[in-house]
């Protein structure tokens, strides 16, 4: 007996080091079953030194896999905190007294538990909340919300945390009408005041938005940040470089094909946009006009099969020419060219992925327009290459330690596909994170680690709007404009943070293409142009950050005791039962059919993305 605790006891400090950090925390779910009742689970998550490794155990099992969401909470929670992932582990244990509904709705409760134990924090017990978590912070809406506040109210709850936009929500019951002998049974949509609900159970309900904003009510404390603006003119010589030479081909090849009325179009815009100071915008724009000048240059040029087999053998062989320089750089490259090169890799593996699919496309229209998309995407990696001439000084870093961070961003991004998948996120751009996720795979099995690391943010950040995007259609586009004015926010503290160490080129060119589409969805009101804004603000936040921990300049953030609440509440949370529509199953609302219109542009603005 003595012998078994002896090892019961080795196992325990094998498994949680001296050093490890426990807290628990409760939540709150829906029974499964027939009935919709609330139930009060129990969650402890304890956090060590280690490499990135997201453990989950749950009991009993759950509806919704909850791995997705734990390895996104522990991945939000040290975003948030300014610490590297890869240098923890994290363990969660999930109990309730029965099935419950799981996974999405815990998510915002188990990032809190996270931060408590990076940070050493106690929670108050007296306050629950529920809430999907998102990839940015930001707490997303659930279902069955009035019977999780009364299982929270009958387990001690006074303060219950539910997401923006939710105070008024509407659940079906069943009704059975008695008529002679027969019973009619029929469904009933009803709506729910939570606030209302939450004074009757003597227990004040309020609105979250953010991650920070909940820490407050549990801890009293919030996450500093810092204050550091971006001069983006500092950059414009850089830009410059590579519009002009984008220019330069643009017109070149014009000289060549003449007249085509689409590519006119793009380039008289890129020149608008070269004057107006946003060159990258301007690079894309020329961009996208040449691969519609290379269509009609090889619409013209291509007469036979013969000719059209010999220019996938010349873009082939272009493709192999910069794998074979790609690999003597990648070899040395360091804190300064890991942008670059990983650009460049990027974007021949796009380029191969496009001559395979001209190769195996069945038609010649086909063959042809996936042949222009490969040949300009080459293109488009010769000019990112050429500012490698423009670095004076590099610090070269650990091809293994690249590999290694390259295995793990693959991990995450496919943890997060599942999770997008799991809660029923937008399909078009969880197709868009696989197809990425792919590139990503591609460059790693070439041992192209940079293009591989910048791949998988790709693949991240569409993973995660796939997810974010879900929201009640009434206050959609409120919550959008919060989110772009607060992502762009954060994208330019990350981006003034790294330049302390390292200068920004590709987060900078995002952050310029993601702020003119800023401009033009504030003039116009197109959700279709804020999505795009969106979509580029949290890729350059997102590589700011990967270059962050690859130059090892990353600073931990404090937090800070505060006896009032940091933020005030947005001109959206108190919003009227007329404007909230059924949100019991995210992913669902009246603002879906604007959101896949902007997301069909997206994906063919993104296909010819420079």
């Amino acid at each position: 007996m003595k012998k078994a605790l002896i090892l019961l006891l080795a196992l325990v400090l094998i498994a949680f080091p001296v050093n490890a950090k426990t807290v628990k925390i409760k939540a709150v779910a829906v029974k499964s079953g027939e009935k919709p009742e609330g139930a009060v689970i129990d969650i402890t998550v304890t956090v060590t030194k280690g490499k990135g490794k997201v453990f989950v155990s749950t009991s009993p099992y759950t509806e919704i896999d909850m791995q997705g969401s734990a390895q996104l909470s522990a991945l939000t929670a040290c975003d948030l905190l300014g610490l590297d992932f890869t240098k923890y582990n994290f363990y969660y244990e999930i109990e309730a007294d029965a099935p419950i509904v799981g996974g999405p709705s815990a998510g915002g409760v188990m990032t809190i538990a996270t931060i408590c134990a990076l940070k050493n924090l106690t929670p108050r017990k007296d306050v629950f909340m529920t809430g999907m978590i998102y990839p940015d912070g930001y707490i997303g809406p659930v279902g069955g919300i009035p019977y999780k506040l009364e299982a929270a109210a009958k387990s001690g709850a006074k303060i219950f945390l539910i997401p923006e936009g939710q105070s008024v929500v509407y659940v079906t019951k069943t009704v059975e009408e008695r008529k002679g002998p027969f019973i009619f049974i029929r469904q009933v949509t009803e709506p729910v005041n939570v606030v209302e609900l939450g004074k009757k159970l003597g227990v004040k309900v309020v609105e979250v938005e953010t991650v920070e904003q909940a820490l407050w009510y549990y801890t009293g404390y919030t996450i500093s940040k810092p204050q550091l603006k971006l001069n983006l003119a500092k950059y414009s010589d850089i830009l410059k470089i590579l519009a002009m030479k984008m220019e330069n081909e643009t017109l070149a090849l014009k000289k060549v094909v003449g007249d085509v009325k689409e590519a006119d179009e793009l380039i008289e815009r890129a020149k608008k946009h070269l004057e107006e100071g946003y060159y990258y915008t301007a690079t894309s724009e020329f961009f996208q006009a040449k691969i519609i000048l290379r269509k009609e240059y090889y619409s013209k040029t291509l007469k036979s099969e013969e000719d059209l087999e010999d220019a996938f053998k010349n873009v082939e062989s272009e493709i192999e020419e910069l794998k074979d320089y790609l690999k003597k750089v990648e070899d040395r490259v360091g804190v300064e060219s890991f942008q670059i090169v990983g650009a460049g890799e990027e974007r021949v593996a796009w380029a191969e992925m496009y001559l395979k699919n001209a190769e195996e496309s069945g038609n010649w229209y086909s063959a042809v327009e996936y042949l222009s998309l490969a040949k300009e995407r080459v293109e488009s990696a010769k000019v990112w290459l050429s500012l490698l001439q423009t670095i004076e000084e590099d610090v070269p870093l650990n091809k293994e330690e690249l590999k290694k961070r390259s295995e793990f961003y693959m991990r995450i991004a496919q943890s997060l596909i599942v999770y997008a998948n799991s809660i029923g996120g937008y399909g078009n751009l969880i197709d868009r994170a696989e197809q990425s996720l792919q590139i990503a795979q591609n460059l790693y099995n070439d041992g192209f680690y940079s293009g591989a690391e910048i791949a998988c943010m790709d693949s991240m950040v569409e993973a995660g709007l796939a997810v974010e995007l879900i929201a009640p259609s009434g206050v959609f586009e409120d919550i959008l404009k919060s989110k772009l004015e607060r992502a762009e926010k954060t994208a330019e503290t990350s981006i003034a943070e790294i330049e302390q160490a390292v200068t920004p080129i590709l987060p900078v060119a995002y952050f310029e293409f993601a702020k003119s589409y800023y401009k033009s969805y504030m003039n116009s009101n197109d959700v279709r142009d804020a999505i795009y804004a969106l979509t580029y603000y949290k890729l350059s936040e997102r590589l700011a950050k990967v270059m962050l921990l690859v130059s090892k300049a990353y600073e931990e953030r404090q937090i800070i005791k505060s006896e009032i609440p940091p933020f005030t509440p947005s001109k959206y949370s108190k919003t009227s039962i007329e404007k909230i529509e059924h949100i019991e199953v995210p992913g669902y609302s009246a603002i879906s059919s604007a959101i896949a219109i902007g997301l069909l542009v997206y994906y063919k603005r993104k296909k010819s993305r420079r």
